[in-house]
């Protein structure tokens, strides 16, 4: 008998406790929420007196990224090079993290930052919309913006990692006459990648900062049409993604960096 009222009382006691964590959580969530609708209220407020429109269908809560310090991807590098000289490429060090590919197309030469260029190249492509558009899907580009006529022009695609723009990385393809006569561009990803430990630049930091820069720089917009998190490629030897806040305003579009706070055009 004393021992079922003792598992009783342990039963209670541990009703209890687990009580007193709910409401310690429903507290504090709630005091972030707090916290959050006074931010947004007074960046809504700032912007109004600046007479610079917030749209309202920005989320300022938006998650921000994190630094991603990045490693070289052999094997993406020598598919990359074997699509764009026609299969085959076999590689060769050239010192100073240089590796050249080269097959029947010509040769490719990438660098340990992910940038890679090729000149003279000799590639017959019949339909370079297709051959594009399966090149990007592959390898992690946006959708091709083609600029070609009769066989001649340029391609060009950002890079998106994680489905997040990486916005000084991309592709861009030159043609003339059905033959893709040179390449240039970068390519990253997340094979072996580790994300650094840091603070993070929230939305509202970043659209304080940009509203900062307006006002002393004398910028011409009136309106912030949305605030997004994308990525800056950074680093020769070693490369490293930055976050970086794009604003996009009724004119231009700037980005905050997310480390510094330094606000640039585009």
């Amino acid at each position: 008998m004393e021992t079922c009222r003792l598992k009783n009382i342990a039963i209670v006691i541990l009703l209890l406790f687990n009580g007193c964590l709910l409401l310690t959580v429903g507290h504090q969530k709630f005091q972030s929420l707090r916290a959050e609708n006074r931010a947004e209220g007074q960046l809504r407020e700032l912007y109004q007196a600046s007479r610079l429109t917030l749209n309202e269908d920005i989320d300022l809560f938006r998650k921000p990224l994190g630094l991603v310090a990045l490693s070289r991807q052999a094997e993406t590098e020598q598919a990359i090079a074997s699509t764009l000289l026609g299969g085959g490429a076999v590689s060769t060090s050239q010192g100073g993290g240089i590796y050249s590919y080269e097959a029947g197309g010509g040769t490719i030469q990438f660098r340990a930052g992910g940038s890679f260029y090729g000149a003279r190249l000799n590639l017959p492509v019949e339909d370079i919309e297709a051959f594009a558009g399966e090149f990007c899907r592959r390898f992690s580009y946006e959708t091709p913006r083609l600029q070609v006529e009769d066989g001649t022009g340029s391609v060009y695609a950002g890079q998106l990692v994680n489905g997040v723009r990486v916005t000084n990385c991309g592709v861009e393809m030159f043609f003339e006459q059905g033959r893709l006569t040179s390449v240039t561009g970068a390519h990253v990803g997340l094979e072996g990648a580790a994300v650094e430990e840091g603070a993070q630049m929230t939305c509202v930091t970043a659209l304080m900062k940009f509203l900062d820069y307006r006002n002393a720089s004398g910028v011409v917009c009136s309106e912030v049409v949305d605030a997004r998190c994308v990525y800056q490629l950074q680093g020769a030897a070693q490369p490293r993604l930055l976050p970086s806040w794009e604003i996009e305003t009724d004119t231009y579009t700037y980005y905050v960096d997310g480390r510094t706070g330094e606000v640039s055009g585009r």
